[in-house]
């Protein structure tokens, strides 16, 4: 069965929502050269195999990712029917698969609390901080506030030397997630058991909302 010919951008795009995209496209290529895999080559078995197997190895080694992000999950059930004869006709694997950005205006203060308790409910988050033309607000449970200004610090200084996506370090016992947002910056700690993929997903798909948004939703 033939392999559809964007399966390598769909890995490019997953791994572009933790890592930049030349990052991607580099890490990416570096794992067919080690396993001397030739794209036009892959059927729907190998391309699994090369994701669970030397990607997932490969992407473990930049940050502590305890299983599949979920794109690739869903890529990896695609190819995996992909191998097996089909017993009747299947819908296009597009038609159930969306990625969907979710946007908040900022300039409403229930947004943005709103934005907070969303991201404070997932599962082992232990804080989160927002900090935005509007101020700065947070939840940030038993952690001590200071842990606020040495976040300011981390963001002004990534966004000064080099820019950045996102951000990952621990803290004492949190895992802590630091991403540029608007004009300000947002963080999210987390229990150090928390899924990590998981928690890097969700935080790359949430945006503050331009005008040019709210009109298209109009």
């Amino acid at each position: 069965m033939e392999v559809p010919a964007d399966t390598r951008s769909r890995i490019v795009e997953a791994l572009s929502q933790i890592v930049s995209r030349p990052a991607a496209e580099n890490l990416l290529r570096r794992v067919l050269v080690a396993s001397k895999g030739k794209v036009s080559e892959l059927g729907p078995t190998a391309w699994v195999s090369l994701i669970e197997g030397p990607l997932q190895r490969e992407l473990a080694r930049i940050l502590p990712v305890g299983r599949l992000l979920p794109p690739l999950q869903t890529l990896v059930q695609e190819l995996k029917k992909q191998a097996q004869p089909p017993k009747e006709p299947q819908p296009p694997a597009f038609s159930t698969v969306e990625i969907t950005t979710e946007y908040f205006r900022l300039s409403d203060p229930l947004v943005r609390q709103e934005l907070l308790q969303d991201l404070a409910r997932a599962e082992g988050v232990t804080g989160v901080v927002l900090q935005s033309r509007y101020g700065l607000e947070s939840r940030l449970g038993g952690h001590p506030s200071e842990l606020t200004t040495l976040l300011g610090m981390a963001h002004r200084l990534l966004a000064h030397k080099r820019g950045y996506r996102l951000f990952y370090t621990v803290l004492g016992e949190a895992q802590v997630v630091l991403r540029p947002f608007e004009q300000g910056w947002l963080a999210v700690l987390a229990l150090k058991e928390a899924n990590l993929g998981q928690l890097l997903y969700r935080l790359s798909n949430v945006e503050a909302a331009t005008e040019d948004v709210k009109r298209r939703s109009s």
